[in-house]
């Protein structure tokens, strides 16, 4: 199996960035590590320098930070990997899965957060239109290169790829595959959820519909996501997602070294 490029966004990312380009030389097999960095005051490109990787600086959004590492790279299947995410030794499946063309109608095949309230898939899950995690995957090049949508989003990114990705027949699949998701700084987890929220505004705008069905769900006690969580849980995460929502100016970016 050939070495690929792994493209990792940073933005004040070195309490946890050596973690995961460690594991990415240790797990991923490598041919390049491209960082796409938005300027950070920390460490984080020093870091990245002496891992060898290739450093870019941008000021854009999260997407188009990954549509600029897609643009750099040379190999025809890259990785995402998240500057809060640690590979560990089953990701192999993901590289294996991904070389072997095992589902040829795959645009994306990626792993799983272990984050603690997900439950492990008994076998892969197939998506269409629907996604997993863009921090962890690996995806087709000109896939990513040519969904210039990317460029406009900073959270939900990973959603409008899989509709992209949908309208050409390519399916996003999950292997019952987990990754470590290391949560760092002071970003706490109602911020990440109101970032979430501000994601879907970007992408879908307003729509009373959207409200309806956050709230709702969270009256009833409907999981989000589907995920494994208590009703009091539930709750918290979808109003803190409905925040982000109705105020996406203020939470669309969320720099580690500010919150």
């Amino acid at each position: 199996m050939g070495s690929i490029d792994y493209i990792v966004p940073t933005w004040n990312s070195d309490a946890t960035l050596e973690l995961t380009l460690s594991s990415i030389q240790q797990h991923g097999r490598p041919n390049r590590i491209i960082v796409v960095d938005k300027h950070s005051t920390d460490r984080t490109t020093a870091i990245a320098s002496g891992y060898g990787c290739d450093v870019i600086s941008s000021s854009t959004t999260l997407g188009a930070a990954r549509r600029l590492g897609a643009c750099e790279a040379q190999t025809d299947l890259v990785a995402f990997v998240d500057s809060d995410v640690e590979l560990l030794l089953e990701w192999e499946e993901v590289l294996q899965a991904s070389a072997e063309g095992r589902y040829p109608d795959a645009g994306v095949i990626g792993a799983l957060y272990d984050d603690g309230y997900i439950r492990r898939p008994t076998g892969p899950i197939s998506l269409l239109g629907g996604n997993g995690a863009f921090g962890c995957c690996v995806t087709r090049r000109k896939c990513v290169v040519a969904c210039t949508a990317l460029d406009g989003l900073s959270s939900g990114e990973d959603a409008l790829y899989a509709e992209y990705l949908a309208g050409k027949n390519l399916r996003w699949y999950i292997l019952p595959v987990f990754v470590n998701h290391h949560h760092v700084g002071n970003v706490s987890e109602a911020m990440r959820w109101r970032w979430l929220g501000a994601g879907l505004r970007q992408r879908k705008g307003f729509r009373p519909s959207i409200c309806k069905s956050v709230l709702g769900g969270a009256v009833v006690g409907l999981p989000m996501n589907g995920l494994d969580l208590s009703y009091r849980k539930n709750l918290i995460l979808r109003l803190n997602y409905f925040i982000g929502y109705m105020f996406p100016e203020r939470y669309f970016e969320v720099d580690r070294e500010k919150r």
